[in-house]
C-alpha cells in the first residue's frame, strides 16, 4: 500500500480506511474525503465494486423526489413504521430510524453525482406505496459513478489485490490495519468487507437453518464475499449479532438461472396440500412463507404448461422499470419443464391423488385446496389470498405437474458486526469500540429475520456507509 498523498500528521498514514469497496465502502470513502480527510481504500480482490456491481442497485426509500413526481405520497415516519412492523420488532428500533431517515437523501446523493434513475418506482414488498428506486443502469452504474468520483480526488488513494487480515491496535483504540506484514496507520477503520455468502464453510456456524435445509443452494454474490469481518471484528473484541439471518430464494432446482418471482399461474401447496400464500406475491413475502410452512410444492396441469412458451413473457406481478419481460430467462417454460420431467424432478401424474402420492403431498388436502382455486378461477375471486384475478385459471386438465421449491438461493447475509445508528462497532458490552466503524453486509443489526424487499440491502449499505464516513471522519480523527 503506497502513499501518494501528503500527511499533515506525523503518525498516521492514512486519516481513514475503508477495507472493502461496495457501495457501502465507496460512499463511507467519499464522506470521509468530503469531510477533507486523506483516505485509503483496500479492496481484497482485483475490481471494485463487490457484489454491489452485480446488484440491481434497487434503492428502498421514502420522502424521495422521485415520488413526489410520481404523485406518491409516503414519508420517513412510515417507511420506519412499516419496516418494524415487517420484522415484529426484531431488528433495533435506533437502526431501523437512520435508515428510513437516510434513505431518501441518500438517493438524492446519488442523483447529485449522476447517477440516473428511472421514474417508474416499484413495490419493495406488499407495503402501501412504492418504495423502490431503480437505476438506470443498475448497480453497475451506481458503483462507476462512485469510483470514478472518488479517482478524482487526490487525496483518496484505492489499493486492489490487498486483502486485510489485521487491525493495528493500541490502549483498546484501532489504529489501522495491515495485511501480513505490511502495516498502514491511521485515525479510524471502517469495515465494509460484505457478507460471507462466498464461504459454505461459514454457513453452518452462522447460517444453521440455511444450511440444514438441504437440496441444492448456491450464492449469487461476489467471490469476494468470504465473512472477512468476522476474523477481524474478533481482534478488536466486536460484538456479532443477526445470528441465523439471510436473505435466501426459493427454488425449483432446475439451473443455477437466477429468477426471483414465480409466475402468478402457479398454484403453491406445502405438505398438507394446503395453500399458504399468493403466489404472485414478492420473494420477501415468499421466503416468510417457506420458513413458516416448511418446503412449498408447485402445482399446475397440462393447459398452464403449454401456455407457458419461451417467446412469451413471464406472468409476474412485479415489473422492474427499464427490464424488458421478454428478455427475462425463466423456468418456468414447457420445454425446460418436459426436460425436468424427463429428469424426474418435476413429477407427473394422470390424477390430482397420484400426483400428491409422488410429491408425499396429503392427497385429500391437494384434492380440497385445487377444488377451492378452480371455484375462485371461475368467480374470479380469491377469497383466500386475493391474488389478482388475471392470474387465476382452472387448474383442471391432466396430465398434472408438481414440483418441490427449496430455499436454495443465497441471495445475501445479515449477520455481521454490531453497530450502533453511527456505525461505530460495538464491543460484547455495548460500547463503541474506539477508531473502528463498519458499514453494509458485515454488519448485523439492520436487517431482520424477513427481507423488507427489493432495495432493503442496497439501501443499509447507502445509509451506513455514508453514515460510517461521516462518524469516522468526526471521531476518529481528532
Amino acid at each position: 500500500m503506497e502513499e501518494d498523498v501528503v500527511n499533515t500528521r506525523d503518525d498516521v498514514d492514512y486519516d481513514v480506511v475503508v477495507v472493502g469497496s461496495g457501495v457501502a465502502g465507496l460512499a463511507a470513502a467519499f464522506e470521509a474525503s468530503t469531510a477533507g480527510r486523506r483516505v485509503l481504500v483496500a479492496e481484497g480482490e482485483s475490481t471494485l465494486g463487490g457484489s454491489s456491481v452485480l446488484s440491481g442497485g434497487i434503492i428502498m426509500a421514502a420522502g424521495t423526489s422521485l415520488q413526489r413526481q410520481a404523485g406518491i405520497e409516503d414519508s420517513v415516519d412510515e417507511l420506519y413504521h412499516d419496516y418494524l412492523l415487517f420484522n415484529q420488532y426484531a431488528v433495533a428500533p435506533a437502526l431501523a430510524r437512520r435508515l428510513a431517515l437516510g434513505s431518501g437523501p441518500a438517493v438524492e446523493w446519488l442523483r447529485s453525482l449522476g447517477v440516473e434513475f428511472h421514474s417508474e418506482l416499484m413495490f419493495a414488498a406488499e407495503e402501501r406505496v412504492p418504495r423502490s428506486h431503480v437505476p438506470v443502469k443498475a448497480g453497475y452504474g451506481v458503483v462507476k459513478v462512485l469510483s470514478q468520483a472518488l479517482e478524482q480526488r487526490p487525496a483518496v488513494d484505492i489499493a486492489l489485490g490487498r486483502r486485510v487480515n489485521r487491525l493495528l491496535s493500541r490502549g483498546g483504540r484501532v489504529m489501522g490495519v495491515a495485511v501480513d506484514d505490511d502495516e498502514v496507520r491511521s485515525g479510524a477503520v471502517i469495515i465494509a468487507t460484505g457478507g460471507f455468502g462466498a464461504s459454505p464453510a461459514l454457513w453452518s456456524e452462522h447460517l444453521p437453518s440455511f444450511a440444514a435445509g438441504g437440496g441444492a443452494a448456491w450464492y449469487i454474490g461476489a467471490p469476494g464475499a468470504r465473512g472477512d469481518a468476522f476474523a477481524l471484528g474478533a481482534q478488536a473484541r466486536a460484538d456479532i449479532t443477526g445470528h441465523d439471518r439471510c436473505l435466501v430464494l426459493p427454488t425449483p432446482g432446475f439451473s443455477t438461472n437466477l429468477e426471483v418471482y414465480f409466475p402468478g399461474w402457479l398454484v403453491m401447496v406445502d405438505r398438507a396440500g394446503a395453500r399458504r400464500v399468493d403466489e404472485s406475491t414478492s420473494y420477501a413475502v415468499m421466503e416468510l412463507a417457506h420458513k413458516r410452512y416448511g418446503p412449498q410444492f408447485a402445482i399446475f396441469d397440462d393447459n398452464a404448461k403449454k401456455a407457458a412458451q419461451p417467446h412469451l413473457p413471464p406472468e409476474y406481478k412485479q415489473h422492474i422499470p427499464g427490464l424488458d419481460p421478454k428478455r427475462m430467462p425463466s423456468n418456468w417454460t414447457e420445454p425446460i419443464i418436459d426436460e425436468m420431467v424427463g429428469t424426474g424432478k418435476v413429477k407427473r401424474a394422470r390424477t390430482l391423488e397420484d400426483l400428491a402420492r409422488l410429491l408425499s403431498i396429503d392427497p385429500s388436502g391437494l384434492r380440497a385446496s385445487i377444488e377451492r382455486y378452480n371455484a375462485a378461477a371461475q368467480a374470479g375471486e380469491d377469497t383466500e389470498f386475493f391474488k389478482d384475478p388475471k392470474f387465476l385459471r382452472e387448474l383442471s386438465t391432466p396430465p398434472y405437474y408438481g414440483v418441490e421449491l427449496r430455499l436454495g438461493i443465497l441471495a445475501l447475509t445479515s449477520k455481521g458486526l454490531r453497530i450502533d445508528a453511527d456505525a461505530r462497532v460495538l464491543d460484547r458490552g455495548g460500547t463503541p469500540i474506539p477508531g473502528l466503524f463498519a458499514a453494509g453486509e458485515c454488519t448485523g443489526g439492520v436487517l431482520g429475520d424477513v427481507y423488507v424487499g427489493s432495495g432493503n440491502s442496497y439501501s443499509n449499505c447507502l445509509v451506513f456507509g455514508r453514515t460510517a464516513g461521516q462518524t469516522a471522519s468526526r471521531e476518529g480523527c481528532r
